[in-house]
């Protein structure tokens, strides 16, 4: 470790000093677009006082125009003055000397959370640790090397890595530095490990391994990462967002992305990442938006669900019978067949009084006719609109005879908009009529093809129709009506959006699947995976392969090693999996050492004992989980805390406040997916440690730095 160097120095003196100037520059143009903002909105009033003619029209737009311009101008200065401000604090984290193979000339690269361009030089002080040479210092340690750049001729540029550095730079001021010829040195990896959460994912691009790295700029349009707990594939996946967004600046922005989170607790935790790595904020998304976006009928959300998944025992419930059915790939393949195969009955001419408007081979003929529109709704709309077209043109020949029918009904003279009306509502009453038969309601539907899916008739029909009937479907009816929407094409899929990550897609069904994949389909995927915590039988992904063939043209990584617990805790963790999944992980484990995890053999009350353990844990820990198997068990634990030591300041995590914060949390495990703490409590290992399983496993691969097992 080397704490001085006069030629390091220099260089980041020079660097602050690009900084600082051009903070300076930008701070001066976002003085003169704010005052030409202010110029042009007030040109534009006062040309807005008085419009005479077509000039003035003209005039106002090229006012509205330059207003426009000149705010996104002023935006984007903003952006870059807060970029700036950001890389102050630590320009740069690492350096690779690379010598060209054909040159003799020894290139010093820089590599820190942003590109760092002098305009003056034409030159680069600082490379983003997105761009293509920067991947030399994630994939190679000192000697041949090569990266790859998006040019047709020539992409692979190899060479020599002569030197590797890593830097801590603190408020603009080098601490230290040292060399490595690893790809990322084991020292500052085990570093960022050791040290405590914050309650927030972090950045990691200054400590990036070789195999994320790969997963992070693949090439392919979608990817799908497998990797035990703690692999890092939701830092993976989310830095992955921030590589696209940089490499597709032309195509692709934050607006056309959606993360979809596991829950809002998982999304809290998140929060922010990608404006930390320099893009525009991405929108979370979860199924509830999306069912409430394209239905009126209340609903009980996931967290509901989660909650009957956790307290459930195998076949205790019609409901959990009826679950499974529900989302298996046979009744999705067969609710399919019945909205395609959904063929109305249309045996009758449509007539008016005793003239008929249309014959009904012809619009057997246009609801057939797949040129136009293969869904339910868009077939439904052809014919609508012809019979629309019909009854005008009927109207329009025969105004007079129409009106003398209704006056002769209704014994009175009617105006020509009377008739008209009265001519209308007859019109309407048959087109009712017809729509319900071309296109049924999705929940028409659905009934029909819960009736005649064979395997689901071991269970009662009454279950359904109550279920359907109750006030708040089931999320999994609402998610199934959802589909039904879209497989009809009442729901419009949203073709803008152009990538979405998904992480705990083991835990999506597959029918969440083929609903994202329905309502997305110009969209590429980044999905994140580990079967090991898919905790419910029936309903989760609980196989690699499963879930590999629901994205067929998907590149599937693996992320063998688990770095987020120390060596003691995931070796501890291992032996709840399956023996083969067990000797696979243990081989992977990262040799971070410290505590053993803790059995403590109670004598007295679970909640005294956690008050023990919490009042002697490290002061500096920001983050503790104690974990319960659901939210009922949670809320009672939290309570008795609350008796055993009142002035204790606990957080409970439940259905009604899903916030990720500093301190003591308490909440159920399905919750805690993707999560981490400085120490975890399992107050119910001794219920759990025959039967647990997965939900075990899930406990202690939270906790990073110790782990505490009551029994």
């Amino acid at each position: 470790m080397i704490i001085s160097n006069e030629h390091e120095q220099q260089k980041l003196q020079t660097v602050c000093a690009e900084i600082l100037a051009q903070i300076n520059k930008n701070t001066e143009g976002l003085r003169a677009r704010r005052e030409g903002v202010i110029e042009a909105r007030r040109l534009m009033s006062k040309a807005t006082h008085v419009v005479r003619d077509f000039d003035d029209v003209v005039l106002l737009t090229m006012y509205a125009q330059e207003v426009s311009a000149t705010e996104v101008a002023y935006g984007e200065t903003s952006k870059e003055l807060a970029r700036l401000s950001r890389i102050m604090d630590t320009p740069y984290f690492a350096r690779v000397d690379f010598i060209e193979k054909g040159y003799d000339e020894r290139e010093e690269i820089y590599i820190g959370r942003h590109s760092l361009f002098d305009e003056k030089m034409q030159t680069f002080h600082v490379y983003d640790w997105r761009a293509p040479i920067s991947s030399l210092y994630y994939d190679y340690g000192v000697g041949h090397a090569s990266f790859v750049v998006p040019v047709k001729e020539a992409p692979t540029i190899s060479g020599e890595i002569v030197l590797k550095r890593h830097y801590q730079i603190d408020k603009g001021k080098l601490e230290y530095y040292f060399d490595s010829d690893l790809a990322v040195e084991d020292d500052i990896l085990r570093r960022e490990l050791s040290k405590v959460s914050d309650a927030k994912i972090k950045t990691i691009i200054h400590s990036i391994q070789r195999e994320q790295n790969h997963a992070i700029r693949s090439q392919a349009d979608s990817v799908l990462v497998f990797g035990p707990a703690g692999s890092g594939k939701t830092s993976v996946g989310l830095h992955r967002l921030a590589y696209l967004l940089y490499h597709h600046r032309g195509t692709l922005s934050s607006a056309k992305v959606r993360i979809f989170s596991p829950g809002s607790v998982f999304a809290s935790y998140i929060e922010g990442i990608i404006p930390d790595l320099g893009e525009d904020d991405v929108a979370h998304m979860d199924f509830c938006a999306l069912i409430s976006a394209h239905s009126r009928r209340s609903f009980k959300d996931n967290y509901e669900l989660i909650e009957f998944l956790s307290a459930a025992k195998s076949g205790a419930s019609e409901r959990l019978a009826w679950l499974e059915h529900k989302y298996s790939p046979a009744f999705l393949d067969h609710l399919e067949r019945t909205v395609n195969n959904h063929a109305p009955a249309l045996d009758e001419d449509v007539y008016f009084n005793t003239d008929k408007i249309c014959d009904r081979k012809r619009l057997a003929a246009l609801y057939a006719n797949r040129t136009t529109a293969s869904t339910l709704a868009g077939k439904t709309a052809r014919v609508i609109d012809y019979v629309n077209q019909c009854f005008a043109g009927y109207y329009r020949l025969n105004k007079k005879s129409i009106t003398a029918l209704f006056e002769s009904i209704t014994e009175e003279s009617l105006t020509d908009a009377e008739a008209r009306a009265r001519f209308e509502e007859e019109k309407l009453i048959v087109i009712t009529d017809l729509r319900n038969r071309l296109s049924p309601s999705p929940q028409k539907l659905y009934e029909r093809a819960l009736k005649t899916f064979a395997p689901a008739k071991t269970t009662p029909m009454r279950y359904v129709y109550e279920a359907l009937k109750q006030e708040s479907l089931y999320f999994e009816d609402a998610l199934l009506l959802l589909y039904i929407s879209l497989l009809t094409g009442r729901a419009a899929p949203d073709k803008t959006v152009r990538h979405i990550l998904l992480d705990e897609a083991q835990d999506t069904t597959p029918l969440q699947h083929r609903i994202l994949q329905k309502m997305y389909p110009a969209s590429h995927f980044t999905l994140l995976a580990d079967v090991r915590q898919a905790l419910y039988p029936g309903i989760n992904v609980h196989h690699e392969n499963d879930l590999a063939a629901l994205y067929p043209t998907a590149q599937v990584i693996p992320l063998t090693k688990s770095y987020r617990s120390t060596y003691e805790i995931n070796r501890f963790a291992a032996q709840f999996l399956p023996e083969a999944q067990r000797h696979a992980d243990e081989a992977n484990l990262y040799m971070r050492h410290g505590d053993e995890p803790q059995i403590i053999n109670l004598t007295g009350q679970p909640a005294a004992a956690t008050c023990e353990i919490l009042a002697a844990l490290p002061p500096e820990y920001q983050t503790i989980g104690i974990l319960l198997t659901d939210t009922k068990k949670a809320r009672t634990f939290h309570a008795d805390l609350k008796i055993a030591d009142p002035d204790l300041s606990i957080h409970l995590i439940d259905s009604t406040d899903h916030r990720f914060g500093p301190g003591i949390m308490i909440m159920a495990v399905p919750y805690a997916k993707g999560l981490e703490f400085d120490a975890v409590i399992c107050p119910e290992y001794g219920q759990l440690k025959n039967i647990g399983g997965k939900m075990l496993y899930l406990i202690c691969t939270r906790a990073l730095h110790r782990l505490y097992l009551l029994s």
